[in-house]
């Protein structure tokens, strides 16, 4: 009998090793029972590239501020904000039957993509000594995040799915973020496809312009049609390149910035009257010193001493508080690019950059050649002849004008008149030019004007002038000649003017450079033959691939990552939840895990048992804290012999 009851408590032990998860747990793994521990003490450690990955976005991150002030900030939240509230009612709705889980599922998932929960974090807000508002929008997003993946679960569990329910599940991660999930979405929508789905109206948003319908419809056939070893690079030149980049980026969001899968409110701010372009991340409440050791232990691209840009030399100031603008021009638009499980940042049609502690000396991913197409029938216009003229001083303009209040006894008045061009144009220039030129081509020259004045508000520029004149030297807007070469969207801020002549004629090329728009007007013996309204350039990108390392599946490989040692997706008790919803416990976890291992391997069978029985004990105060945050850390900071 005695026997007997030994091979069934064996037994009952291996079983509960296997649904355990068996293997590479070990000690390390504190939501199991102390059976399970010491049985699969036994087994090889588990390496990061067996785990299957555990997205940190559906978890809620451990709160480290003021619980009952944070509380309070979140309750708000869910009651007053009408997205907020939108998304936990639906995490908390129950279905009675297919017709209302497939309804209410896809309605949800399309109101998001419509209109998602969105909050920005600005350089000034770092400037606030409490963030807990902020912390509490991040678990917003959570909230977000939960409610889309539990509808696309809902939709997975149909037996019956059409083409709508293909494209609410695509929607389900692409309005999450972005492309993350590239794979599955286009597992979706070659579905979505073979179910003959036509429909993309629940991805069209309110936001949207005329132009939304036909750019989606060229990003869900280009995802369909996309080959496996699609890289990040490749990807955002296509977007350029067929209009469809602005409906893939972010400029705010809960992103894993670090590529370590570790999220935070991250945001796109421009600054000044020039919108300089920064980003901005909100600050974590950590521990330092472990994530020091963390960073110290693993990274092995570290900074050398000449990079430290603090006294302490703390690698985590160093790389966490990453002077972006040092990385960067900001005048480039920038904007992040979810792909693949990776995050990108990207200065627009210029770098995208690859963030993570592992990669600290190497982060430019990848560059873009620009290359220009001219709409223009002659090309670039700055090598077209230019039109002869004839130069006025303004002490002969008495001889060319008549009635001009702006000349007293044969003297021009130079500061009443550019008093005039101010108001009348809105800009004021400083040194006019005036000139005589047959623009209408009958053989009669015109009076014009050019001048130009520097702006240095803003991000600056240069205004041009090249006008067309009445007699009495004000501005023609009478006649429809002169509205038409006078037209203010291409008499202003960083606009340009030629006159130039094609097969003897005087021609006039009005481009404003700022939305690479331009105005070819073609005026003969004193009519209007053309005024052609077209876009100047047809820019396309190229992409370079300058990242040094390895790439595996169109992603850079081998960046460290913030996981726990131990399966996160198992986490049962609150000691073990609280260790997956906090980075320095995660980390903690992975650097104790490390170094039991290292130093079993080197122990004798006693020394083993002894180390084992050690690791138990810690596990058991670490259980013992019931997910208090400060207490495990307390703990945790002991065993590392970290003060």
């Amino acid at each position: 009998m005695k026997k007997l009851i030994s091979i069934i408590m064996i037994l009952t032990l291996i079983m509960t090793v296997i649904s355990c998860g068996g293997g590479n747990k070990d000690t390390n793994q504190t939501s199991q029972n102390n059976n399970s521990q010491t049985s699969s003490d036994n087994q090889s450690k588990q390496t990061d590239n067996q785990k299957e990955f555990f997205d940190m976005k559906y978890v809620y991150k451990g709160i480290r501020v003021d619980k009952a002030k944070f509380d309070e900030e979140l309750k708000k939240a869910r009651e007053n904000n009408e997205y907020a509230k939108r998304n936990f009612d639906f995490l908390n709705r129950k279905f009675a039957n297919d017709d209302e889980r497939k309804k209410y599922s896809i309605e949800f998932i399309s109101n998001v993509n419509y209109d998602p929960f969105s909050e920005t974090f600005s350089s000034w807000d770092r400037y606030n000594e409490d963030l807990t508002d902020y912390y509490a929008d991040e678990y917003l997003y959570v909230d977000q995040n939960l409610a889309l993946k539990k509808a696309r679960e809902e939709l997975l569990k149909l037996n019956k799915k059409d083409a709508n329910v293909y494209l609410a599940l695509f929607l389900s991660h692409f309005a999450c973020d972005s492309l993350y999930y590239f794979e599955e979405e286009k597992k979706y929508l070659t579905e979505w496809k073979k179910s003959g789905g036509t429909n993309i109206s629940m991805m069209i948003s309110k936001y949207d312009d005329d132009d939304a319908y036909s750019s989606k419809m060229k990003l869900v056939d280009y995802i369909i049609e996309a080959n496996d070893s699609l890289r990040a690079e490749k990807l955002a030149a296509d977007a350029y390149n067929n209009g469809f980049a602005r409906y893939i980026t972010k400029n705010t969001g809960y992103i894993d910035l670090f590529n370590e899968n570790n999220y935070s409110l991250s945001s796109i701010e421009l600054e000044g009257t020039a919108h300089i372009a920064s980003v901005n991340i909100v600050p974590e409440i950590v521990n330092t010193n472990i994530i020091n050791k963390y960073l110290k232990t693993y990274v092995e691209n570290r900074l050398s001493n000449d990079k430290l840009y603090f006294d302490d030399a703390e690698y985590f100031r160093n790389y966490y508080g990453i002077d972006f603008m040092e990385y960067y021009d900001g005048w480039n638009g920038l904007s992040f690019l979810e792909f693949k499980k990776n995050t990108f940042l990207i200065e627009s049609r210029v770098n995208m950059h690859y963030y993570n502690p592992e990669f600290m000396n190497d982060h430019i991913y990848a560059s873009f050649e620009e290359i220009k197409t001219y709409n223009f029938r002659l090309g670039d216009i700055d090598k077209v002849e230019s039109a002869e003229i004839n130069s006025i001083s303004t002490n002969d303009l008495k001889d060319y004008t008549k009635g001009s209040k702006f000349i007293s006894f044969g003297k021009f008045d130079e500061e009443k008149y550019l008093e005039y061009i101010d108001e009348t144009m809105g800009w004021r220039i400083y040194f006019p030019s005036f000139f005589l030129c047959d623009i209408n081509n009958d053989g009669k020259e015109e009076l014009m004007l050019s001048g130009d004045y520097d702006y240095g508000g803003g991000r600056g520029g240069t205004v041009n002038f090249t006008l067309l004149l009445k007699e009495n030297l004000e501005v023609d807007f009478d006649s429809e000649i002169g509205q038409l070469i006078n037209n203010k969207d291409f008499q202003d801020l960083n606009c340009i003017q030629k006159i130039y002549t094609e097969d003897g004629k005087n021609k006039m090329f009005l481009l404003d450079t700022s939305y690479n728009k331009a105005l070819d007007i073609f005026i003969d013996n004193n009519e209007i033959k053309n005024a052609d309204y077209f876009d100047y350039v047809t820019y396309s990108y190229q992409p370079k691939l300058e990242w040094k390392g390895s790439i595996l599946d169109g992603v850079p490989e081998g960046a460290l990552k913030t996981d726990a040692s131990f399966d996160m997706s198992k986490a049962e008790n609150a000691s073990d939840k609280a260790i997956v919803s906090d980075r320095t416990l995660r980390m903690a976890d992975r650097l104790i895990s490390d170094a039991y291992f290292a130093k079993k391997a080197a122990l004798d069978k006693q020394g083993q048992e002894e180390l084992l029985e050690q690791r138990r004990a810690e596990i058991k105060t670490i259980q013992e804290a019931k997910g208090d945050i400060k207490a495990i850390e307390a703990e945790m900071l002991k065993i590392l012999n970290i003060q």
